[in-house]
């Protein structure tokens, strides 16, 4: 009687039988083979990773709305007051970016994303946003644009005309 072939696990050395392997409790994970331990703990890192990630998700119930407590300036609109408190308002962070910008021949390198209600006053604001951003930022270089009309979830769905810029 012959003995069933085994394998070495990549992660700890230890010993991998085909019923394992057919039984799905080891195997490959992002091409290295692991045994049973390995793999579950493979598995708890991934949901240790997936709930930190859902943690820093920060949901903002009122679009438009500051958060409560927070300093409102006096004069301030809601959309200046927003964009002050939350990332979702349209404050970004670019110096925190880890891709260079990329140069006029080269392809894409970043993305930013702009939206506006379908009514004149709001698309003349949208306008002004694209045109301060480009303003304060010369060294960039549009690569590509895309536009999209849908509708937009917020508070309540309205149809949005959606600017992407690829620079």
């Amino acid at each position: 009687m012959t003995e069933a072939p085994t394998k070495a696990c990549e992660g700890c050395g230890g010993t991998i039988t085909a019923d394992q392997i057919v039984n799905r409790q080891a195997g490959l994970v992002h091409g290295v083979l692991l045994c049973p331990l390995c793999v579950d703990k493979k598995r708890k890192e991934a949901l240790a990773a997936a709930k930190a990630a859902e943690a820093s998700i920060q949901l903002v119930e009122n679009e438009g709305a500051p958060t409560p407590g927070a300093f409102v300036p006096p004069g301030a609109s809601k959309i200046q007051t927003f964009a002050a408190v939350s990332t979702l308002g349209g404050v970004h962070h670019e110096d925190q970016l880890k891709r260079p910008l990329s140069a006029p021949n080269e392809p894409p390198t970043r993305i930013r994303t702009f939206h506006s209600k379908l009514t004149p006053a709001a698309l003349s604001h949208m306008d002004d946003q694209i045109n301060e951003w480009m303003d304060k930022n010369p060294h960039i270089f549009i690569k590509h644009t895309n536009i999209t009309v849908g509708p937009f979830e917020a508070k309540h769905v309205e149809q949005h005309l959606v600017v992407t810029i690829f620079y």
